[in-house]
């Protein structure tokens, strides 16, 4: 791996794996995503995510984005340039919300396959579609094969991953089909009502009076940007310590060769995590989420492998030593096992 460099393609290696694999080290610097002809750069700043902006947004909404670029390629660049800070929440948050996302998208995609297609009903004028909530049963009206998945993202004024879910079950019970070019005409589109004025304020006596425009001020120097806080120390000794994802004080930045490699260990971590959650009740899940954060420390420390398989075994022995339930720990097994048998 070049000094302050690292490439690579979405498919190979998710890139908030890759993300969290630099931010490990403190790293500054840009991830310049591409998926032809969409582009993304996304601002590091001492291992944090500060700020990303695409070819129409920024900030949470342009890193979001990146989550149905399955196909995308990404290089990091390292470097110290100021930029603004877009993004506040802390890396392990944005980071887990992307990776939720992408396997979304990896399963609508195999229905949808390109926002770029023309959805287009199946049903019969004057068929009462069966199966839909009404939210689906509006979009349904509105898919005449005119509007692509994007556009309708855009018309409707709501997430593409969201209008993406209900297009998937609408796929998946008959009533829609992709198309690749443009048929049929365009829906009528009821325009959203306007916000209703906001009251104007009581005066003392109770009664309402007209406010009075502000007075014409100029308009205020640009803020610089919002300096990044150090990271936290170490919790004092006794303190609760559970954190979504291991310390980048704790953990310097590996000396690796094969961050591919990496990024797929620690993808395997979190795929243990979410088949242990899956099978054990809600009180288990914080001790998956601290087993897990140290496996992933020690993936970083160069344990590799055997720091995987020693997740699962920490994770079913755990279950067990907090009394959970014998025929919960052997569907554990068993569901621990076929992931290794993939």
């Amino acid at each position: 791996m070049s000094q302050g460099l690292i490439q690579g393609s979405m498919r190979e290696a998710p890139l908030p794996d890759i993300i969290q694999l630099v931010s490990q080290g403190n790293k500054s610097g840009c991830f310049h995503v591409l998926d032809e002809p969409k582009r993304c750069k996304i601002f590091l700043k001492d291992g944090r995510i500060v700020h990303a902006v695409s070819h129409d947004c920024e900030g949470l909404d342009a890193f979001y984005q990146v989550a149905l670029w399955l196909d995308g390629s990404y290089r990091f660049e390292e470097g110290g340039g100021e930029v603004p800070m877009t993004i506040t929440k802390p890396n392990a948050s944005v980071l887990m919300e992307m990776g939720r996302r992408m396997e979304e998208w990896r399963v609508i995609s195999q229905r949808i396959p390109s926002v770029d297609l023309y959805p287009a009903s199946t049903v019969l004028p004057g068929d009462e579609p069966q199966g839909v909530n009404p939210r689906q049963a509006k979009l349904l009206s509105m898919l005449t094969g005119w509007y692509t998945v994007q556009e309708l993202s855009e018309l409707l004024q709501k997430p593409i991953l969201t209008v993406a879910k209900d297009l998937y079950d609408l796929v998946m019970g008959g009533q829609v089909v992709m198309k690749g070019l443009r048929s049929g005409k365009a829906p009528r589109v009821e325009a959203p009502p306007p916000p209703a004025p906001a009251p104007p304020p009581p005066t003392p006596s109770g009664f309402p009076v007209a406010e009075e425009p502000p007075p014409t001020a100029p308009a205020p120097a640009p803020l610089a940007p919002t300096p990044v806080p150090p990271t936290p120390a170490a919790p004092a000794a006794g303190a609760p310590a559970h954190p979504p994802a291991p310390a980048s004080a704790s953990v310097p930045f590996p000396a690796v060769h094969d961050p591919v490699k990496m990024a797929r260990l620690t993808a395997f971590t979190q795929r243990i995590a979410q088949t242990s959650k899956r099978v054990l009740p809600q009180e288990f899940h914080e001790l998956v989420d601290r087993l897990q954060a140290r496996a992933t420390q020690q993936i970083f420390s160069g344990e590799g492998p055997e720091a995987v398989k020693n997740l699962a075994l920490a994770v079913s022995r755990g279950a067990v030593d907090q009394g959970c339930d014998a025929d919960l720990v052997k569907t554990l097994n068993a569901e621990l096992k076929a992931l290794f048998s993939k």
